[in-house]
């Protein structure tokens, strides 16, 4: 029984130890696209110097990248220090930047250039924003934390934006790791009118059992708790402070949409329907819309038009036009 229980802690250790060290440290290479490399849209570099976009014309291949663009400056700062980049991208219809504008932020081991997609449906009605979290594309920071941290990041842009632009509206929409910061923020800030979240679990603990579970280990449930003690130690932070769940039950009466990937393995079974009812519970105006079989992050390129259509829709319905 002794040995038994040794094995056991050392399992959970070994799994603390390695999942908290994947989760917090990525690599800076991938995806470089810009909207006008992806797209050929207009666009205004933020807290970077737009002309050092062309220098990323060498690599032939832009969605594998060996590195991202030129390093954020100083002008966009997170009240932690943490330098954050991004794009702002006019609306098609050229109504200047007063109209309802909608922040795009992208999940774990992810950048902005990722969130493209997500931008093309919304390009034509919608300012847009697109940034990199800390600790990915070309903002600073070597630590990620699934959300927490990142909230201070989705606030530090809402800040440029509110100052730079004076939008009429505003929107986030989320994707996984981008939801949870999103609602985050979202439910302490009277700035944002309305939250989209694609594909975001309902607490922390519950993604990191799935996915341990989907990946085959055992022990799934005491291996998600050994995973966020690891990254306790490893940056100081409770990463469970950020749980969607809790902070859609902050966000008060705003509008709300939830879409669930139906064959999503990297949350909760019940995650989808939890943050739905955590909303209404809330009295929030919250839908819920579900992509059968899309993966992980996938419902965008599995429905297709339905999905620009949901979200669409809802925007339409949620976002004043003035304040």
């Amino acid at each position: 029984m002794a040995l038994v229980l040794a094995l056991v802690v050392l399992y959970l250790g070994y799994l603390g130890y390695q999942g908290s060290d994947v989760f917090t440290a990525h690599s800076r290479a991938g995806d470089c696209r810009t909207p006008a490399s992806a797209f050929g849209w207009p666009y205004e570099a933020i807290n970077y110097d737009i002309a050092s976009d062309s220098e990323l014309d060498a690599f032939q291949d832009r969605l594998n990248c060996p590195r991202q663009g030129e390093a954020a400056g100083t002008a966009l700062t997170t009240t932690d220090g943490v330098r954050i980049a991004g794009w702002y991208v006019p609306a098609v219809n050229q109504a200047g930047a007063t109209p309802p504008t909608v922040v795009l932020a992208h999940g774990d081991d992810a950048d902005k250039s990722q969130m493209l997609a997500w931008a093309e449906p919304l390009h034509g009605s919608y300012n847009l924003v697109l940034f990199d979290f800390r600790n990915h594309g070309q903002s600073s920071g070597r630590t990620t934390t699934l959300g927490a941290r990142e909230a201070l990041d989705v606030k530090a842009v809402l800040d440029w934006l509110a100052h730079t632009k004076q939008p009429t509206s505003i929107a986030l929409l989320g994707v996984s790791m981008g939801g949870a910061a999103a609602i985050d923020e979202a439910a302490a800030d009277d700035r944002v009118d309305a939250v989209v979240l694609d594909s975001t679990h309902a607490t922390l603990a519950n993604a990191l059992e799935a996915r341990l579970a989907n990946d085959g280990y055992p022990l799934a449930l005491p291996g998600a708790w050994a995973i966020l003690l690891g990254g306790l130690l490893r940056t100081g932070e409770d990463m469970t402070v950020a749980d969607p769940v809790q902070s859609i039950a902050r966000y008060g009466d705003r509008p709300v949409l939830i879409i669930a990937a139906g064959d999503d393995k990297l949350v909760g079974k019940h995650d989808p329907a939890d943050l739905l009812a955590a909303a209404q519970h809330a009295g929030a105006t919250a839908e819920l819309k579900t992509c059968p079989g899309a993966s992980h992050g996938a419902s965008l390129q599995k429905c297709g038009d339905e999905y620009g259509g949901w979200v669409l829709s809802f925007l339409a319905q949620s976002l004043p036009s003035g304040r």
